[in-house]
């Protein structure tokens, strides 16, 4: 299993400025993330992994809201999209399903924004590993994973 080494390593190799902070206890899923550190859900990139035969689409979305699965498909011209099951994330990605980050993965994959998310300041996502979430600017992490930007979300 990969860790928040690889990502860190990755992103200093794109001469991308980030930090990696170690949380006091871990984090289940980043949609608890915005109470906890006292965020606002837009500046918290929660992950969802998606696959295919044409392989993985890591869509990072606001932690307060949900993947519309149907659009994504829609967008991407992708309709048999379906979400990676835990099990399977490991062998796609490299990372437990709740901590996959959006670099550093396994296999190349198909990284998808949230329009709320590519727009923050600053963004605060998985990094791999429980007890540890990255802090990166919104305009990075798109330079960085080449994301397609769009609106994928509803409201929970």
């Amino acid at each position: 299993m990969r860790s928040s080494i690889e990502v860190h390593n990755n992103l200093l190799a794109d001469d991308i400025p980030h930090e990696l902070s170690q949380l006091s206890g871990p984090l289940r899923d980043l949609s608890a993330a915005p109470a906890v550190l006292g965020l606002p859900a837009d500046a918290v990139a929660r992950p969802t992994v998606l696959t295919d035969q044409d392989g993985v689409v890591v869509i990072l979305a606001p932690a307060d809201r949900t993947v519309d699965l149907r659009q994504v498909a829609e967008l991407l011209g992708r309709e048999r999209l379906r979400p990676v099951e835990p099990d399977e994330s490991p062998g796609l990605t490299g990372y437990l399903l709740q901590f996959v980050p959006p670099v550093a993965l396994e296999s190349p994959v198909t990284v998808v924004l949230d329009e709320r998310i590519a727009h923050q300041d600053v963004v605060y996502t998985a990094a791999g590993e429980p007890g540890v979430i990255l802090k990166v600017r919104g305009v990075d992490l798109v330079k960085v994973t080449s994301a397609l930007v769009s609106s994928v979300t509803a409201e929970r």
